[in-house]
């Protein structure tokens, strides 16, 4: 590796599209960040200033020491440096991203998922088909809980990037915690819990509610994950979650018992599958 590289912006637990952000080479300069086994080359730096590539290195290293604050003070400068330099706000963004915890929806989270989603935005107006600030947006959204939003971002991932399995994972998953909501809500109304076997003990009318208000997320969560694993046989978690799936579906069945013994069928295989893919993958060398 080229002696200017920076090791920078590693561990981002929270950022489902973006594992490890590996290397910045400043000057010459081409940003790789390798998300789990892939690495995206994207565009050059191009010219800096100095006063710039001080601010960035900065921002890095406050950043891989943990000091977020700092990091994104010094990534701001850069920015407000270089406004037109796309760079210094993905970096930005992505000190931001970084912040947010999933799914807590209070104020200072929610500035937090703001502010990034500023600074992609920034990007996306230079750069409309910037994959990484796009799954970046997608990522931030759903940690918010903003779903629709989530799907819309996840949808142009898709546009440019038709046979990476994740984004079809990312909107069966989604799919799946929607239809989840509305189950336990119908449940909650007949004061029962979900017993993930097509909860028979169901009203019939309740049972037409929860087919009426899930069959297109299901039918949905299903299409997707099932093309996820195709693109990627070994997706276990694709696998899993269609086990899920399954069970949602049988609680469609009102009344019908070969439809429910279906569905309960189908839910095992995959998750026979799915359990058969982590052994395989727990045998393998360690990479």
């Amino acid at each position: 590796m080229c002696s200017s590289a920076l090791v920078i912006l590693c561990g981002m637990k929270n950022l489902l599209h973006c594992g490890c952000v590996t290397a910045l080479l400043v000057g010459v300069s081409l940003l790789a960040i390798a998300v789990g086994a892939q690495t995206w080359q994207l565009q050059t730096f191009g010219d800096v200033l100095p006063e710039t590539h001080t601010a960035m290195v900065a921002g890095v290293e406050s950043f891989r020491a943990g000091r977020y604050e700092n990091a994104v003070a010094n990534f701001r400068k850069a920015t407000q440096l270089e406004p037109g330099n796309e760079f210094t706000h993905l970096y930005l963004g992505i000190a931001y991203a970084y912040q947010v915890v999933p799914n807590l929806l209070i104020s200072k989270n929610m500035q937090l998922a703001n502010s990034a989603l500023v600074e992609f935005n920034v990007v996306l107006k230079i750069h409309p088909d910037d994959l990484t600030a796009i799954k970046q947006e997608a990522t931030v959204y759903r940690n918010i809980q903003r779903y629709d939003e989530t799907k819309r971002w996840e949808q142009k991932v898709i546009t440019i990037e038709p046979n990476a399995p994740e984004a079809f994972y990312i909107l069966g998953s989604i799919d799946w915690t929607q239809a989840y909501k509305n189950t336990v809500e119908i449940l909650s109304a007949e004061g029962l819990t979900d017993d993930r076997m097509g909860n028979v003990k169901l009203s019939y009318g309740a049972c037409e509610k929860m087919r009426e208000e899930n069959a297109a997320l299901v039918d949905d969560g299903i299409a997707n994950l099932k093309h996820a694993v195709e693109l990627n046989p070994d997706y276990s978690d694709a696998m899993q979650y269609l086990q899920l799936m399954y069970q949602r579906h049988a609680d469609f069945a009102c009344g019908d018992a070969a439809a429910l013994n279906a569905d309960l069928n189908l839910a095992d295989e995959w998750n026979s599958k799915a359990m058969a893919t982590r052994r395989r993958e727990a045998l393998l060398p360690q990479k």
